[in-house]
């Protein structure tokens, strides 16, 4: 499993749920269990199986741990981040397209209202 599929893009997830995501795939690819792993860290079972799904938050402790057991940089825990689509770069929807904003829509575009 390479970095690219390992690291979780934040979208509406909390960083701690993203990193608990990544210590999960690492738990499940190397069959680890969470209390095997809460050992390590110094934590029961359920307290880990709570920072799996983030409900408790991940101290740098605990990152550094979690790197050294799987023999990994910790960077590879981390949420990278993703760039909005509304970018500051950018005014309108159109010029996201690539399109100038300036564009009308020719003749026979919208039903004609003459005569109504």
């Amino acid at each position: 499993m390479n970095t690219a599929t390992r690291r979780q893009a934040v979208t509406s997830r909390t960083p701690d749920e993203c990193v608990g995501i990544a210590v999960n795939q690492l738990m499940f690819t190397h069959r680890v269990t969470r209390k095997a792993l809460g050992e390590v860290l110094g934590i029961t079972g359920p307290n880990m199986g709570k920072k799996l799904r983030g409900e408790v938050s991940w101290s740098l402790a605990d990152l550094y741990g979690v790197a050294d057991y799987f023999s990994i940089p910790v960077e590879e825990l981390l949420p990278k981040r993703v760039q909005s689509p509304m970018s500051e770069n950018a005014d309108t929807p159109s010029q996201l397209r690539g399109g100038s904003g300036n564009v009308v829509a020719g003749a026979g575009f919208e039903p004609t209202t003459s005569g109504l």
